[in-house]
């Protein structure tokens, strides 16, 4: 609300509309962006920085920008947030992080994990 966003990623948990976002900065990553509404039209609500790590970590998103969040087949509370990760100077090189959205009631939030399985959503 009231900025401007690029790479949406929108899902819904709960009724509700969730939305992980980016600023506008080219290839530079950004610190991400979170909002919540109980209708796709809005009014949304901004959640902030969803990120939790490094200072650096997350004024970059853990170095990517949201491209899509996965819903967990069989999992209604199960959610993959996936970056994209872009080098301007060799474009074919890019990469994505892949990290499972965990909850601070109903905050979404990242936390960086180098490794992790599905099982995580198991508990």
């Amino acid at each position: 609300p009231g900025d401007y966003n690029e790479a949406p990623a929108l899902f819904k948990r709960n009724g509700r509309y969730y939305l992980i976002s980016s600023g506008c900065s080219g290839w530079n990553p950004n610190a991400a962006r979170s909002a919540v509404a109980d209708s796709i039209w809005g009014p949304w609500k901004s959640l902030g920085n969803p990120c939790r790590g490094t200072p650096e970590e997350n004024a970059t998103t853990f170095r990517s920008q949201s491209t899509y969040v996965l819903p967990v087949p069989g999992k209604p509370d199960a959610f993959i947030f996936m970056g994209d990760r872009w080098h301007a100077e060799n474009a074919i090189n890019g990469r994505y992080v892949w990290l499972p959205i965990q909850w601070d009631q109903d905050r979404p939030i990242l936390k960086w994990q180098s490794e992790w399985a599905l099982s995580l959503f198991a508990r």
